[in-house]
C-alpha cells in the first residue's frame, strides 16, 4: 500500500479551481485599490458551509461543525495584505469573512460581492483535473481555492496539508489581531 491507497478521484468531476489574488488586486482600478487597501474584514470559522452549494452536503456541513466550529475563533485581518516574500499585495476574501469592520452587513455583503468578482475572474484562475498521484502545492497567501462539487453520488478522498504560516500584514504594516474566542 502506497500513501495515496485511500485517494479516490472520481471518472469525472471533482477539479480543483485556485484564483491567483495578487493579480487580482492589480486588475483593480485605482480608486478600489485606495479603498481596498483601508478594508479590515471579521473573519470566523462558523460560516454557513453549505450556502453556496446547490445539493447542500447534509453529512460535510454536520463534519464541518464537529471539526472545525468546535471552538469559535474571530479574527481581523486585512482586505489586502503584503505578502512577506515578494511584497506583493493581495487580496485576502472568501467565505470566512463575517463583515466589514466599520459597515453594515448589507454593505459588507456588497463590498464583499465586489471584491470576490475580482478574485474570480475566470482570467485569474486556473483549473485542475486530478488524477492518481497528482501533487499540487500552492501559496494560500496569494490564492484562493475551490474544490467543484460537480461529482454527484461518486466518491471522491483527495488529503490536503496545511502549513502554518505568518501573521498577515496590511499595507500600512499593521498585522491581523484576535477577537476574543467566541465560547
Amino acid at each position: 500500500m502506497g500513501i495515496y491507497a485511500d485517494l479516490v478521484i472520481p471518472p469525472t468531476g471533482g477539479d480543483t479551481v485556485w484564483a491567483n489574488t495578487v493579480a487580482a488586486y492589480n486588475e483593480l482600478p485605482p480608486a478600489l485599490k485606495t479603498l481596498a487597501d483601508q478594508l479590515w474584514a471579521l473573519h470566523g470559522n462558523d460560516y454557513d458551509y453549505a450556502a453556496t452549494r446547490a445539493k447542500p452536503d447534509a453529512h460535510g456541513a454536520q463534519k464541518y461543525r464537529q471539526v472545525f466550529t468546535s471552538r469559535l475563533i474571530e479574527t481581523e485581518h486585512p482586505l489586502v495584505r503584503v505578502h512577506p516574500e515578494t511584497g506583493e499585495r493581495s487580496l485576502v476574501s472568501g467565505h470566512f469573512i463575517k463583515r466589514f469592520v466599520g459597515y453594515n452587513g448589507q454593505d459588507s455583503r456588497s463590498l464583499l460581492e465586489l471584491f470576490q468578482n475580482h478574485i474570480t475572474r475566470l482570467e485569474n484562475t486556473v483549473r485542475w483535473r486530478w488524477s492518481e498521484g497528482d501533487v499540487a502545492i500552492w501559496d494560500n497567501r496569494a490564492t484562493q481555492h475551490y474544490a467543484i462539487n460537480d461529482y454527484g453520488d461518486q466518491h471522491r478522498v483527495v488529503r490536503r496539508v496545511t502549513v502554518a504560516g505568518d501573521v498577515p500584514v496590511a499595507v500600512d504594516g499593521q498585522r491581523s489581531r484576535p477577537r476574543q474566542p467566541v465560547n
